[in-house]
């Protein structure tokens, strides 16, 4: 009874110290990296200009696409209250002063 405790003992001894073994080796060795390199594939920013015509053939491949959104801004509310000014016949010019009040002069 005592042997087998004695040989657990010694086993699990064993099993520390190479645990410990493995994780010394682990821990010292060096990390190693290498150089990181940009190397562009666009010939235009100085890539191969083997690879323009793949480009070029892939970019029509996807179409022109959808645009998002408004182009231009929507002036119809500017052009609407322009296009009176000018004409004589139009709605009258109404002047809002620095104090907030609104006059409408007899002839601007």
């Amino acid at each position: 009874m005592i042997d087998l405790i004695l040989m657990e003992i010694a086993v699990s001894r064993l099993l520390i110290s190479l645990a410990g073994l493995v994780a010394g080796l682990v821990l010292s060795t060096s990390a190693s990296a290498t150089e990181q390199i940009y190397r562009p594939v666009s010939p235009t920013f100085g890539g191969n200009a083997l690879n323009g015509n793949f480009l070029l053939s892939t970019a029509q491949a996807q179409g022109n696409g959808t645009k998002s959104g408004q182009q231009s801004p929507d002036l119809s509310g500017l052009t609407n209250a322009l296009s009176g000014i000018g004409n004589g016949g139009g709605q009258p010019v109404i002047i809002i002063g620095g104090n907030g009040q609104t006059t409408i002069p007899s002839s601007p």
